[in-house]
């Protein structure tokens, strides 16, 4: 095929230059609402709480960083759970595809304040250290009024205090990257823990990269660093302290078969990087009472270069959260608690404008579309605050209401979000559960500017609703089954042709499905998790607009994990997936653009085809040997066990006359060395 371009490759180069600045560094921010720890149901002796949600799915102790196929990432661990939407290689995923929401309408929380950045570029590992984290829960819908700004579901990541008992200290050395962990005490209520990790891949790239390359080839550098200090004033009152920030640059190499695209000449680099200082108070006033305090705040930076596009953004984010649980009885339980961000964005930006996040397909070579330019600032403060009653009129029936009100000060509006769950034990195994609410969500920062968005678009909603039945069959079998529904309103869309003024409040949307779960545990050192989700997601872009799919949308999605620990050091697990692959909208011709000296796609109907499923087999052993104080844990890690070949796009020619498919991940192994003390 003669100088054939992959059209999957552009379009990730578009959304990480056209986007990266809007969408890479407030896709966290722009939905974000604090949150804490669950709150637990106490009097003097404390006991774990019940969920309040409908659904709450929690991965913790060893499953965060032993599930094959994960590379040891906890927040990657919760791909393996119902409702969950696989995420294409090769992208940059922020907050996972939850229940037929887009990433941007779902949040992610580490130990309750928004993460700033969840992956490193590419989405090679999350940038947070997973052997720091204590669980990670999973909210697909009908989440906590506690949480906010949201309009999909939530992940919240809770971090352990450091240990206190001795001295500890990690090393882990691997193909992609290594880390290492020191902790203990420092006083006799202190602790603190240190880690840092940086990447291993880049000094292999450039070996990689000919002179007469025709492929484009990404050199990922990173690294990250976590500092924590838990101090105990007694057993009243516990404060944490934490630091922590990620650096990402790459580069990405064009050989001469990329002369197509003038703009795709030469070298694009892109850089970002994130501090943040966070602040906790965790408190015992009586018996009754308790308070929880929280403040977040640090800068995000980022910059980039593509021919003719660049950008360069500086981002302050600061967030502060308070709550107060009161147990007000036996059969009743208050919490209400306020909460606050304030954004800060200096930005500069050239190059074509940004498209809608999703629903349009490319359109055509960075040449031949249109330029803007872009130096301006974005401030934004949006405070909130929640009420939310526990009633428990009957032993077996929680009643769980709440309601949640937030300012959106950039966009100049109120929202008033009421919520409402119950769970019904039946005998001692079965749990009848179910909820309903609204989640609204603040336009996205770049759809409100002057220059090139609206800035009187509005908050967008969706309701959404869920049922569903948890049984434990014995010790051995837990099995969950949910439904939902999720319906969008006043969803901000972009106007046809990107008239003025570009982005409307129109745009509809629905989703709906079936969640199954069944975590069978036969023996003390083995688990198998079965995971279902059936689900279909619908947009559509405006009045009068047909229905569409929504761009991720995976009616079936498939998860068998398994893990089993043999004895004697040995542990292994596997992971196999399958899922419906991703529409798209196919290619029909092409038609010549004489100005640019470039061709422009022409497209069927949106998404009305379909890439063949995907399907992937990982696998994981690990080995521990215990000498004296010394742990050594050997393991390999191969992805894509046999080696399938899974459409993730289609690489087509310069006219759009030839294509071909552009396939994932290959078999893929991964062997590292840990060390504990």
């Amino acid at each position: 095929m003669n100088e054939r371009r992959d059209r999957g490759e552009v379009s990730s180069l578009l959304a990480l230059g056209a986007l990266v600045a809007c969408q890479l560094v407030l896709l966290p921010s722009a939905q974000a609402q604090n949150a804490e720890e669950e709150p637990e149901f106490e009097a003097v002796a404390e006991v774990e709480a019940p969920p309040r949600e409908p659904t709450k799915r929690d991965i913790e102790g060893e499953q965060l960083t032993t599930i094959a196929g994960t590379r040891g990432d906890a927040l990657r661990a919760i791909e393996v759970m119902p409702g969950v939407g696989r995420t294409q290689f090769g992208t940059n995923p922020g907050p996972p595809i939850l229940r037929g929401s887009a990433p941007d309408e779902s949040l992610v929380l580490i130990d309750g304040a928004p993460a700033p950045l969840l992956y490193h570029f590419g989405g090679i590992t999350s940038v947070f250290n997973s052997h720091l984290l204590e669980s990670v829960s999973l909210y697909p819908g009908n989440f906590s009024s506690r949480y906010g700004r949201a309009a999909g579901g939530a992940v919240v990541a809770r971090v352990r205090d450091p240990k206190s008992d001795r001295l500890h200290a990690m090393l882990e050395l691997s193909a992609i990257d290594s880390f290492a962990l020191v902790e203990g005490p420092v006083a006799s209520q202190t602790s603190l823990a240190l880690a840092a990790r940086r990447s291993n891949v880049d000094p292999f790239v450039d070996a990689l990269i000919g002179e007469d390359s025709t492929a484009v080839l990404a050199a990922p550098v990173y690294w990250d660093y976590q500092a924590i200090l838990a101090q105990r004033f007694g057993e009243a009152h516990r404060l944490r302290a934490m630091a922590y920030g990620s650096y990402d640059t790459f580069e990405l190499h064009f050989g001469e078969a990329a002369g197509e695209d003038p703009a795709l000449q030469g070298q694009f680099g892109a850089r970002d990087n994130f501090h943040r200082l966070q602040v906790s108070m965790d408190s015992r006033l009586s018996s009754a009472v308790e308070q929880k305090l929280m403040l977040a705040a640090g800068p995000y930076f980022g910059r980039g270069k593509l021919g003719s596009l660049n950008y360069e953004f500086t981002s302050w984010e600061g967030t502060a959260r308070a709550e107060w649980s009161v147990l007000a009885g036996d059969w009743l339980r208050l919490d209400a608690g306020f909460d606050a961000q304030l954004l800060r964005v200096l930005f500069r930006y050239r190059g074509p404008t940004p498209p809608p996040s999703e629903g349009v397909p490319a359109q055509g070579t960075l040449a031949s579309q249109g330029q803007v330019e872009l130096d301006s600032s974005f401030n934004a403060a949006r405070p909130g605050a929640f009420l939310e009653a526990s009633l428990r009129p009957v032993s077996s029936l929680l009643i769980v209401p709440g309601v949640r009100v937030d300012y959106v000060q950039d966009a100049g509006a109120w929202t008033v979000d009421p919520r409402l769950a119950t769970r019904l034990e039946l005998l001692d195994k079965t749990t009848l559960k179910a909820g309903a609410g609204f989640y609204s969500q603040p336009p996205q920062y770049w759809e409100v500017l002057a220059e090139f968005g609206n800035p009187d678009a509005q908050p967008f909603r969706t309701l959404q609703g869920s049922a569903g039945v948890e049984h434990v069959f014995a010790e051995q079998l837990r099995v969950d089954l949910d439904v939902f529904y999720k319906r969008w309103q006043d969803r901000v869309v972009g106007t046809p042709g990107g008239a003025p003024p570009r982005y409307v409040n129109q745009g509809k949307g629905d989703a709906y499905g079936l969640e199954v779960l069944a975590d069978m545990r036969p023996t003390a050192g083995s688990q198998l998790l079965a995971a279902y989700t059936l689900s279909r997601s619908t947009r559509r872009d405006g009045t009068g607009q047909p229905e569409r799919l929504f761009d991720r949308d995976q009616t079936h999605n498939v998860s068998l994990t398994t893990s089993y620990a043999f004895g004697s050091g040995w542990l292994a697990g596997a992971r196999f997936r399958y899922v419906t692959g991703n529409p798209y909208s196919a290619v029909q011709g092409s038609v010549y653009d004489a100005s640019h000296d470039t061709y422009r796609p022409l497209y069927g109907e949106l998404n009305e085809a379909r890439h063949p499923a995907f399907h992937q087999l990982d696998v994981r052993i690990e080995k521990l040997w215990q000498l004296g104080p010394l742990g050594l844990t050997a393991y390999l890690e191969i992805m894509n066990t046999y080696n399938a070949e899974n459409q993730e796009g289609r690489r087509y020619s310069f006219d759009y006359s030839e294509s071909a498919s552009v396939v994932g991940i290959p078999l893929f192994p991964n062997v590292g060395l840990r060390g504990e003390l």
